[in-house]
């Protein structure tokens, strides 16, 4: 008969070869569950950035109108008693919420005297101005605001329009209205 038996050196050295081949799995399960952890770490911390991102846009955006009615009831109450001490708290205030506002990324920009760039403003009217070209930023309704590189809302505008000249930006179709008015 064939049988042969193994000597424990064997079955020992049989044994180690067994282990050694379950450790080396293991291993390589662990650390593949370490680079799955820690992919996954990075992708929720990533998330988590984008939602805080999002979430402080969408509070700026809506903070704007209030902010700007403050701007306007302010600079009512100083032309009727600038020297009220009510008056002077309220600047605080109102120059505090401006500096938190900074701070969280919210940048107003004004666009007057500059011509019509419509990624930064919409035009709501025209003026008919031989002293200036088509197509300035002649007055400002409301001042534009962004955050970071996004523009949160446009600032409102009055440009330039003269019957005699051609606008200058022709794929600027609201300033093409103006003309054509």
């Amino acid at each position: 008969m064939g049988i042969s038996k193994k000597g424990p050196v064997t079955e020992l050295k049989e044994n180690y070869q067994k282990l050694l081949c379950e450790l080396k799995t293991c291993k390589d399960t662990l650390l593949r569950a370490l680079a799955d952890f820690e992919n996954y770490r990075k992708r929720k911390e990533k998330e988590f950035c984008e939602f805080q991102e999002y979430a402080n846009e969408n509070l700026l955006s809506e903070l704007i109108p209030a902010l700007e009615n403050f701007e306007r009831a302010f600079s009512f109450a100083k032309l009727s008693n600038p020297n009220d001490n009510l008056l002077k708290g309220i600047e605080i205030a109102y120059r505090q919420l401006q500096g938190v506002l900074e701070k969280f990324g919210l940048k107003e920009y004004s666009c007057l005297d500059q011509p019509y760039d419509p990624k930064l403003a919409e035009v709501v009217g025209c003026v008919e101005n031989p002293e200036k070209p088509n197509n300035i930023v002649i007055e400002e309704l409301n001042r534009g605001y962004q955050y970071r590189d996004k523009i949160l809302r446009p600032a409102r505008v009055i440009v330039t329009k003269n019957s005699f000249e051609e606008p200058k930006n022709t794929e600027n179709s609201q300033a093409k209205e103006c003309d054509n008015e």
